[in-house]
Protein backbone atom coordinates (compact mmCIF):
# COMPACT_ATOMS: atom_id res chain seq x y z
CA UNK A 1 0.00 0.00 0.00
CA UNK A 2 2.84 2.42 -0.81
CA UNK A 3 0.51 4.61 -2.88
CA UNK A 4 -1.71 5.18 0.19
CA UNK A 5 1.32 6.19 2.21
CA UNK A 6 2.21 8.75 -0.42
CA UNK A 7 -1.34 10.13 -0.47
CA UNK A 8 -1.38 10.41 3.32
CA UNK A 9 1.94 12.29 3.29
CA UNK A 10 0.46 14.70 0.77
CA UNK A 11 -2.59 15.28 2.96
CA UNK A 12 -0.34 15.83 5.99
CA UNK A 13 1.75 18.37 4.06
CA UNK A 14 -1.36 20.28 2.99
CA UNK A 15 -2.71 20.28 6.55
CA UNK A 16 0.54 21.62 7.99
CA UNK A 17 0.78 24.31 5.32
CA UNK A 18 -2.81 25.34 5.97
CA UNK A 19 -2.21 25.46 9.70
CA UNK A 20 0.85 27.70 9.32
CA UNK A 21 -0.92 29.99 6.87
CA UNK A 22 -3.99 30.46 9.06
CA UNK A 23 -4.14 32.35 12.36
CA UNK A 24 -6.05 31.92 15.64
CA UNK A 25 -9.14 29.82 16.02
CA UNK A 26 -9.90 30.05 12.32
CA UNK A 27 -6.55 28.47 11.58
CA UNK A 28 -7.15 25.57 13.97
CA UNK A 29 -10.58 24.94 12.53
CA UNK A 30 -9.25 25.05 9.00
CA UNK A 31 -6.58 22.49 9.82
CA UNK A 32 -9.12 20.16 11.45
CA UNK A 33 -11.34 20.41 8.37
CA UNK A 34 -8.42 19.63 6.07
CA UNK A 35 -7.45 16.64 8.20
CA UNK A 36 -11.01 15.30 8.14
CA UNK A 37 -11.29 15.74 4.38
CA UNK A 38 -7.94 14.08 3.91
CA UNK A 39 -8.83 11.15 6.15
CA UNK A 40 -12.12 10.57 4.31
CA UNK A 41 -10.28 10.77 1.00
CA UNK A 42 -7.64 8.25 2.07
CA UNK A 43 -10.15 5.80 3.52
CA UNK A 44 -12.31 6.08 0.39
CA UNK A 45 -9.30 5.29 -1.77
CA UNK A 46 -8.36 2.39 0.50
CA UNK A 47 -11.90 1.00 0.31
CA UNK A 48 -11.93 1.29 -3.46
CA UNK A 49 -8.59 -0.46 -3.68
CA UNK A 50 -9.88 -3.33 -1.55
CA UNK A 51 -12.98 -3.75 -3.74
CA UNK A 52 -10.69 -4.30 -6.74
CA UNK A 53 -8.56 -6.86 -4.94
CA UNK A 54 -9.57 -10.48 -5.55
CA UNK A 55 -9.51 -12.64 -2.37
CA UNK A 56 -6.46 -14.91 -2.37
CA UNK A 57 -8.59 -18.06 -2.15
CA UNK A 58 -10.80 -17.20 -5.14
CA UNK A 59 -9.79 -18.82 -8.42
CA UNK A 60 -11.13 -17.78 -11.80
CA UNK A 61 -11.97 -20.20 -14.58
CA UNK A 62 -14.87 -22.49 -15.32
CA UNK A 63 -14.90 -25.89 -13.62
CA UNK A 64 -15.35 -29.00 -15.70
CA UNK A 65 -19.13 -29.44 -15.88
CA UNK A 66 -19.19 -33.24 -15.96
CA UNK A 67 -16.73 -33.54 -13.08
CA UNK A 68 -18.62 -30.96 -11.01
CA UNK A 69 -21.89 -32.82 -11.50
CA UNK A 70 -20.27 -36.10 -10.51
CA UNK A 71 -18.84 -34.59 -7.30
CA UNK A 72 -22.12 -32.82 -6.43
CA UNK A 73 -24.17 -35.96 -6.99
CA UNK A 74 -21.77 -38.03 -4.93
CA UNK A 75 -22.06 -35.50 -2.09
CA UNK A 76 -25.86 -35.63 -2.11
CA UNK A 77 -25.82 -39.44 -2.21
CA UNK A 78 -23.42 -39.55 0.75
CA UNK A 79 -25.56 -37.17 2.81
CA UNK A 80 -28.71 -39.20 2.13
CA UNK A 81 -26.93 -42.49 2.85
CA UNK A 82 -25.53 -41.26 6.18
CA UNK A 83 -28.84 -39.72 7.24
CA UNK A 84 -30.86 -42.88 6.56
CA UNK A 85 -28.21 -45.42 7.61
CA UNK A 86 -29.44 -48.11 10.04
CA UNK A 87 -27.32 -47.62 13.15
CA UNK A 88 -28.81 -50.21 15.49
CA UNK A 89 -31.88 -50.74 17.65
CA UNK A 90 -33.15 -47.70 19.58
CA UNK A 91 -31.86 -47.28 23.12
CA UNK A 92 -32.70 -44.66 25.74
CA UNK A 93 -29.92 -42.19 26.45
CA UNK A 94 -29.17 -40.42 29.75
CA UNK A 95 -31.53 -37.62 28.69
CA UNK A 96 -34.35 -40.06 28.00
CA UNK A 97 -34.20 -39.52 24.24
CA UNK A 98 -34.25 -42.74 22.21
CA UNK A 99 -31.29 -42.88 19.85
CA UNK A 100 -29.90 -45.41 17.40
CA UNK A 101 -26.22 -46.24 17.48
CA UNK A 102 -23.34 -43.88 18.12
CA UNK A 103 -23.11 -40.23 17.16
CA UNK A 104 -21.73 -39.71 13.67
CA UNK A 105 -19.99 -36.99 11.67
CA UNK A 106 -20.58 -35.58 8.21
CA UNK A 107 -17.70 -33.74 6.52
CA UNK A 108 -18.14 -31.53 3.43
CA UNK A 109 -15.01 -30.24 1.69
CA UNK A 110 -14.50 -27.01 -0.25
CA UNK A 111 -14.34 -28.92 -3.53
CA UNK A 112 -17.63 -30.69 -2.82
CA UNK A 113 -19.38 -27.48 -1.76
CA UNK A 114 -18.06 -25.61 -4.80
CA UNK A 115 -19.23 -28.36 -7.16
CA UNK A 116 -22.69 -28.33 -5.55
CA UNK A 117 -22.92 -24.54 -5.86
CA UNK A 118 -21.90 -24.72 -9.52
CA UNK A 119 -24.27 -27.49 -10.60
CA UNK A 120 -27.02 -28.18 -8.09
CA UNK A 121 -27.61 -24.80 -6.46
CA UNK A 122 -29.19 -23.24 -9.60
CA UNK A 123 -31.37 -26.35 -10.00
CA UNK A 124 -32.37 -26.24 -6.32
CA UNK A 125 -33.42 -22.59 -6.69
CA UNK A 126 -35.44 -23.38 -9.82
CA UNK A 127 -37.38 -26.12 -7.97
CA UNK A 128 -38.37 -23.89 -5.05
CA UNK A 129 -41.89 -22.54 -4.64
CA UNK A 130 -41.89 -19.87 -5.89
CA UNK A 131 -38.99 -20.58 -8.29
CA UNK A 132 -35.85 -18.47 -8.05
CA UNK A 133 -32.58 -18.26 -9.92
CA UNK A 134 -29.00 -17.14 -9.58
CA UNK A 135 -28.82 -13.48 -10.71
CA UNK A 136 -27.77 -13.12 -14.37
CA UNK A 137 -24.07 -12.48 -14.88
CA UNK A 138 -22.91 -14.36 -11.77
CA UNK A 139 -20.25 -16.93 -12.59
CA UNK A 140 -17.46 -18.92 -10.91
CA UNK A 141 -19.45 -19.67 -7.75
CA UNK A 142 -17.08 -20.98 -5.09
CA UNK A 143 -16.97 -21.98 -1.43
CA UNK A 144 -14.10 -21.49 0.98
CA UNK A 145 -13.78 -22.76 4.55
CA UNK A 146 -11.21 -21.62 7.09
CA UNK A 147 -10.48 -19.60 10.23
CA UNK A 148 -13.86 -20.57 11.68
CA UNK A 149 -15.75 -18.94 8.80
CA UNK A 150 -17.36 -20.03 5.54
CA UNK A 151 -17.33 -17.93 2.38
CA UNK A 152 -19.49 -18.16 -0.74
CA UNK A 153 -18.36 -15.99 -3.64
CA UNK A 154 -19.05 -15.38 -7.30
CA UNK A 155 -17.72 -13.11 -10.01
CA UNK A 156 -19.85 -10.40 -11.60
CA UNK A 157 -18.06 -8.69 -14.48
CA UNK A 158 -14.58 -8.03 -13.04
CA UNK A 159 -15.55 -7.93 -9.34
CA UNK A 160 -15.85 -10.76 -6.81
CA UNK A 161 -18.92 -10.56 -4.56
CA UNK A 162 -18.97 -12.69 -1.44
CA UNK A 163 -20.92 -13.70 1.64
CA UNK A 164 -19.25 -14.86 4.85
CA UNK A 165 -20.53 -16.33 8.09
CA UNK A 166 -19.54 -18.27 11.19
CA UNK A 167 -21.89 -20.81 12.78
CA UNK A 168 -22.83 -21.63 16.35
CA UNK A 169 -24.98 -24.37 17.79
CA UNK A 170 -26.96 -24.75 21.00
CA UNK A 171 -30.18 -26.32 22.21
CA UNK A 172 -32.18 -23.88 20.10
CA UNK A 173 -30.64 -24.97 16.82
CA UNK A 174 -27.94 -23.97 14.37
CA UNK A 175 -27.37 -20.24 13.97
CA UNK A 176 -25.46 -18.00 11.60
CA UNK A 177 -23.11 -15.65 13.39
CA UNK A 178 -21.12 -12.57 12.40
CA UNK A 179 -22.49 -12.44 8.86
CA UNK A 180 -20.57 -10.20 6.45
CA UNK A 181 -20.78 -9.32 2.78
CA UNK A 182 -18.24 -7.74 0.54
CA UNK A 183 -16.84 -6.81 -2.82
CA UNK A 184 -13.30 -7.95 -3.51
CA UNK A 185 -11.49 -7.80 -0.17
CA UNK A 186 -13.72 -5.04 1.23
CA UNK A 187 -16.13 -6.30 3.90
CA UNK A 188 -19.07 -4.90 5.82
CA UNK A 189 -20.97 -6.62 8.65
CA UNK A 190 -24.61 -7.39 7.88
CA UNK A 191 -25.63 -5.09 10.74
CA UNK A 192 -23.93 -2.21 8.90
CA UNK A 193 -25.90 -2.86 5.72
CA UNK A 194 -23.35 -5.10 4.04
CA UNK A 195 -25.93 -7.41 2.47
CA UNK A 196 -28.09 -4.50 1.42
CA UNK A 197 -25.04 -3.02 -0.29
CA UNK A 198 -24.90 -6.12 -2.48
CA UNK A 199 -28.66 -6.18 -3.03
CA UNK A 200 -28.71 -9.70 -1.61
CA UNK A 201 -31.37 -9.37 1.05
CA UNK A 202 -33.96 -6.96 2.40
CA UNK A 203 -33.50 -5.59 5.87
CA UNK A 204 -37.15 -5.47 6.84
CA UNK A 205 -37.80 -7.05 10.22
CA UNK A 206 -40.57 -9.12 8.63
CA UNK A 207 -38.08 -10.74 6.28
CA UNK A 208 -37.43 -14.33 7.38
CA UNK A 209 -34.09 -14.31 5.59
CA UNK A 210 -33.00 -11.16 7.40
CA UNK A 211 -33.99 -12.63 10.79
CA UNK A 212 -31.81 -15.67 10.10
CA UNK A 213 -28.89 -13.52 8.95
CA UNK A 214 -29.21 -11.17 11.94
CA UNK A 215 -29.25 -14.12 14.37
CA UNK A 216 -32.84 -13.61 15.54
CA UNK A 217 -33.91 -17.00 14.16
CA UNK A 218 -31.95 -20.24 13.74
CA UNK A 219 -30.94 -21.64 10.38
CA UNK A 220 -32.05 -25.09 11.60
CA UNK A 221 -34.66 -24.78 14.36
CA UNK A 222 -33.93 -27.08 17.29
CA UNK A 223 -31.06 -28.56 15.33
CA UNK A 224 -33.48 -31.23 14.10
CA UNK A 225 -33.96 -32.59 10.57
CA UNK A 226 -36.93 -34.95 10.23
CA UNK A 227 -36.57 -37.95 7.94
CA UNK A 228 -39.36 -39.45 5.86
CA UNK A 229 -39.25 -42.73 7.83
CA UNK A 230 -40.12 -40.90 11.08
CA UNK A 231 -36.61 -40.73 12.54
CA UNK A 232 -34.85 -37.47 13.26
CA UNK A 233 -31.27 -36.34 12.80
CA UNK A 234 -30.15 -33.98 15.53
CA UNK A 235 -27.25 -31.66 14.70
CA UNK A 236 -25.08 -31.57 17.81
CA UNK A 237 -22.29 -29.35 16.52
CA UNK A 238 -21.28 -27.59 13.33
CA UNK A 239 -17.67 -26.50 12.97
CA UNK A 240 -15.83 -24.77 10.15
CA UNK A 241 -12.27 -26.06 9.88
CA UNK A 242 -9.58 -25.47 7.30
CA UNK A 243 -10.94 -26.71 3.98
CA UNK A 244 -14.16 -28.27 5.26
CA UNK A 245 -17.33 -28.09 7.36
CA UNK A 246 -17.79 -30.82 9.97
CA UNK A 247 -21.23 -31.59 11.37
CA UNK A 248 -21.68 -33.95 14.32
CA UNK A 249 -25.06 -35.68 14.31
CA UNK A 250 -27.19 -38.16 16.23
CA UNK A 251 -30.04 -40.25 14.86
CA UNK A 252 -33.09 -40.29 17.16
CA UNK A 253 -36.40 -42.07 17.26
CA UNK A 254 -39.52 -40.22 18.54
Amino acid sequence: MLWLRGVWRGVDRIARTTGRAARGNHGSRAMVVVWLIGAVFVFALAGYGLTMRTPSWFHSGEMDGAESRRIAQRLENRIITEAYRFRGEPTAGPDGVRRTGEDWRLRVTEAEATAWLTVRFPEWLANRDPPARVPPGVRDLQAHFGSGRAWIAGRVDESVYSFSTAVRSNGGGIWLSGVRAGVGSFWLPASWGGLGMLGMIGREESSGAWRIVSGDEPLVAGGLVRLEDGRRVRVLRAAIVSGAIEVDCRTEVP
